[in-house]
């Protein structure tokens, strides 16, 4: 007993002497999981917004952690269900009519009528709106990009492709699989960007598997369009995530990469024997398939100081500084006029990306029930895609059954 008596004693004085030099007033800590903190490019926007913010804020820290994309959706589900949100919330912008259909989202009109930001934002900030508030900031809009190695469709006799059948071709003669050669990375293994995948080849034909408020999988234009996705799958390996896919195509293991303009910082980290290979070019469809990308909120469970420290952060986020920054990383800033004449003249790529931003057509489901439940339309859509990656069965009858499956599961 005298010796626990002398421990907590121990203790006391410990805590009495912390006490003592204990600053005048606590660090406010903001939390901020992302999937984009070790993304090349991208992550050093971040980190250098987060050093300026804590330099104008010094009694704000930001904590950002690194989450893989294919589990962050669901982490975030858990978070906000469990009553443990983050505080400054970062989602793909395909999600969040979830979280805000939920009520876990903060409105954010009244702080936006004080600044600019509405005035300077394009259209694609209305898919911030639900049940008449506005609940979110744009971080990005995009349309998808082709990334091609030069020098494989130079070997191959075979040039950028303009047209869906072109470019389908090239694949078909860049690939040699007995050598480890392929014509086309993109997603072969269960993972949330297969429904973008799809889409892609749906839109972009000009297409939509949802029109006049239904599903219209069934459509013999959307059947042949996923009857050339999954042609096109046939050139690519299998069992590969985004992340194996844009590897192997900066490794020179692949011709083609259809992805987003965000790519390009990891092309520009790529090996000096293969960097000059690797170009961009505008996705060969009538139509530029593309959408909201991600975008910044406050959590509504925060307590009032923390949902200032969050504004600021976002606020900063969308001066014309860091939305220049942000530009210069190769992802389409939504600011206007974010890049200046000089800027895109010094980076014609940059050009490129920012043209197909301003034509792209949103590949994601506008219809306000497949919004709210994005989550289960995206299972569905992956396991039909599974499906036709893993059998024979035929498109059509897959494409039935996908339909038939998201009437129960997502009626309109």
């Amino acid at each position: 007993m005298k010796r626990l008596g002398r421990i907590a004693a121990a203790l006391g004085a410990a805590l009495a002497l912390g006490a003592a030099v204990a600053p005048a007033a606590a660090q406010t800590v903001l939390d901020f999981p992302t999937w984009q903190a070790e993304e090349p490019g991208i992550s050093t926007w971040w980190k250098n917004l987060i050093a300026a913010y804590e330099k104008k804020y010094p009694d704000v820290k930001v904590n950002i952690q690194q989450i893989p994309f294919n589990q962050f959706v669901k982490q975030m589900t858990v978070r906000f269900a469990a009553g443990t949100p983050p505080d400054i919330v970062h989602l793909p912008a395909r999600d969040f009519a979830s979280f805000a259909d939920q009520g876990w989202l903060e409105p954010l009109d009244d702080r936006l009528k004080a600044t600019d930001i509405l005035a300077n934002w394009p259209p694609l900030q209305a898919d911030m709106q639900w049940k008449g508030k506005t609940q979110g900031v744009l971080l990005m809009g995009y349309g998808g990009m082709l990334f091609y190695n030069e020098k494989r469709l130079k070997d191959a006799g075979v040039a950028v492709p303009k047209t869906p059948d072109e470019w389908l071709h090239a694949m078909k003669t860049t690939t040699a699989a007995d050598k480890g050669l392929f014509g086309l990375s993109t997603i072969t293994a269960e993972h949330p960007n297969m429904v973008v995948e799809m889409a892609t080849w749906v839109i972009g034909s000009g297409a939509d598997w949802l029109k006049g408020g239904k599903y219209n999988f069934t459509d013999p234009a959307v059947v042949k369009a996923i009857e050339n996705w999954r042609q096109s799958v046939n050139y690519a390996p299998k069992g590969t995530n985004s992340a194996t896919a844009r590897q192997l195509f900066i490794d020179g293991k692949t011709a083609f990469l259809r992805d987003g303009p965000w790519v390009w910082g990891a092309v520009e980290k790529a090996p000096a024997e293969m960097k000059p290979q690797l170009k961009v070019a505008g996705l060969p469809f009538p139509v530029e398939p593309g959408g909201a990308s991600n975008s910044l909120h406050i959590s509504a469970k925060a307590d009032a100081k923390k949902k200032e420290a969050v504004w600021k952060f976002i606020e900063m986020a969308a001066t014309p500084e860091w939305q220049r920054a942000y530009g210069l990383t190769g992802s389409p800033a939504p600011r206007k006029n974010a890049l200046s004449a000089a800027d895109l003249t010094a980076n014609p790529h940059l050009k490129i990306i920012n043209d197909e931003a301003a034509r792209a057509q949103n590949l994601f489901p506008s219809v306000p029930a497949v919004r709210a439940g994005y989550n289960d339309f995206a299972t569905q859509v992956t396991k039909a895609a599974m499906r036709m990656i893993s059998t024979q069965d035929p498109t059509a009858r897959v494409l039935a059954d996908l339909q038939r499956e998201l009437e129960r599961a997502v009626p309109l």
